[in-house]
């Protein structure tokens, strides 16, 4: 986590993803990767919180082995991505990954994989449309059946662009700043 994150209950909630990892090396039930105490054999699959697995993936022996080694969650598998490459406005996000940008944004640190950073600019992109359209139609059944697809990144940019969306209104019929008389008492 970076050090202007640290607070972030976002960023926090994002590092919660689990990541599938296959283990290099034996561990003993004191490490506890699985959670239950067990021993977990070398070769073995496990599936770790991204804040574990980023030091353990990112940590080196002596002998220059690494501890695990990393793969990419289902989250952003090549299903997904075709799916995404094809139409990323029909894809719900909440269900997917909740933390999807904000997470793949992460994931980016652990794995070397070009086509993730253009899938997920593109996605990102191509959705920014479709939550600022809905964000400026206050009020709008649709749009409450929309947000119920976002990540919480876009989530945040619906509630700035309402915000925003208000904030003309209020401009525009001149309701936010209003000039008032002011008797002054004149001396004879």
């Amino acid at each position: 986590m970076e050090l202007d994150e640290y607070y972030s209950i976002d960023s926090i909630l994002a590092e919660q993803q689990k990541i599938p990892c296959i283990t290099l090396h034996d561990y003993s039930k004191e490490a506890n990767l699985n959670g239950d105490n067990s021993e977990v054999k070398r070769g073995s699959r496990v599936e770790l919180p991204y804040w574990i697995a980023k030091p353990l993936a990112q940590f080196t022996l002596p002998t220059d082995d690494s501890l695990i080694s990393i793969e990419l969650p289902k989250t952003y598998s090549t299903k997904v991505r075709n799916v995404l490459d094809a139409s990323p406005t029909s894809v719900d996000f909440k269900l997917l990954c909740p933390y999807f940008y904000l997470f793949g944004r992460k994931l980016l640190d652990l794995v070397v994989d070009d086509s993730l950073t253009s899938i997920l600019e593109k996605a990102f992109k191509t959705r920014l449309r479709d939550v600022m359209d809905y964000s400026q139609s206050i009020g709008s059944a649709t749009g409450q059946t929309y947000l119920q697809k976002l990540d919480e990144t876009e989530k945040e940019l619906y509630r700035v662009g309402q915000e925003s969306a208000l904030q003309f209104i209020q401009w525009r019929d001149r309701s936010t700043q209003h000039i008032k008389t002011v008797e002054l008492g004149v001396r004879s």
